[in-house]
């Protein structure tokens, strides 16, 4: 009877969760192209996939470009977040409203962030408008290279802040008081209490956050294929995006596959090194 009752949780797992992992895994040792995938005759190559993925300049700049976006949206999200979990510890007017509008871009669909962004950075845009009030001339933030990548971690950074703040602030509701106001008695100031208390207490939280913010920010594909495409001159594919442009805009679903295989294996090691942190 028991096995009864987990029987259609273990069906959703192996059908919808672990059918497609291991048919995307045995399609990255085959020739899957259009003409081989629609005659169902996919020979097997080996690691030849892997091979041609990781002999393309592209993927290896797919690959650091991925590295260097999760870096820096999950730096500055937990440091958005943990400055205004600490902010929202304090009671103040209106606290339940800023609350409830901080989580507007964690609620808002990707599709709508992700074309506002593409507004505000438009060389007509706003953010253009105002540059022209101070001197600045209009600035190509999504038609540039060396624009386009910032401008991409920048509208991620404003999806993903309101995340880690929700969990961090949980976090610190659950940290007694009495041992602030131990502290506080004790002599410490503010930043101390924060120091000694805080972070060490809210440890177990933290690791979770940014192992969440890993898995989130490293298969992000919405967000930069709205605003840029992965261009201009691929400066901005990630792993995501360009897997997805390898498998439908080049048709070859076999080497896309071993893209997105690779991609699996660079958030584990992610995962793995903040794991090793953790423990240090």
């Amino acid at each position: 009877m028991p096995y009864l009752f987990i029987l259609p949780c273990v069906l959703f797992c192996l059908i919808l969760l672990l059918y497609p992992v291991i048919y995307s895994l045995t399609l990255s040792f085959r020739q899957a192209t259009v003409d081989t995938f629609v005659s169902g005759d996919m020979p097997f190559n080996g690691l030849t996939q892997y091979q041609a993925a990781l002999a393309d300049p592209v993927f290896w700049r797919a690959v650091i470009d991925t590295v260097l976006f999760a870096f820096f949206s999950i730096l500055f999200q937990f440091s958005i977040g943990f400055l205004l979990a600490l902010l929202f510890q304090a009671n103040f007017p209106l606290k339940n409203v800023c609350l409830a509008l901080l989580l507007i871009p964690w609620v808002s669909p990707v599709l709508t962030a992700a074309n506002i962004f593409k507004g505000l950075f438009n060389e007509a845009g706003p953010i253009n408008q105002i540059g022209h009030l101070i001197g600045l001339g209009p600035i190509p933030w999504l038609a540039n290279p060396a624009y386009a990548f910032p401008a991409t971690i920048v509208a991620n950074i404003w999806i993903g802040f309101p995340f880690n703040f929700i969990l961090l602030y949980a976090g610190m509701r659950s940290i007694p008081p009495d041992v602030y106001e131990a502290a506080r008695i004790d002599g410490a100031h503010y930043w101390q209490r924060v120091a000694k208390i805080t972070l060490p207490m809210l440890k177990p939280v933290s690791v979770a956050v940014l192992m969440l913010g890993t898995i989130y920010t490293v298969k992000v594909f919405d967000l930069v294929w709205i605003m840029t495409g992965g261009g201009p001159a691929n400066a901005t594919h990630l792993l995501s995006t360009y897997a997805y442009q390898v498998g439908f805009s080049l048709l070859n679903f076999g080497e896309a596959a071993a893209i997105a295989t690779l991609m699996v294996l660079l958030v584990l090691l992610l995962n793995l090194v903040q794991l090793l942190l953790r423990r240090a």
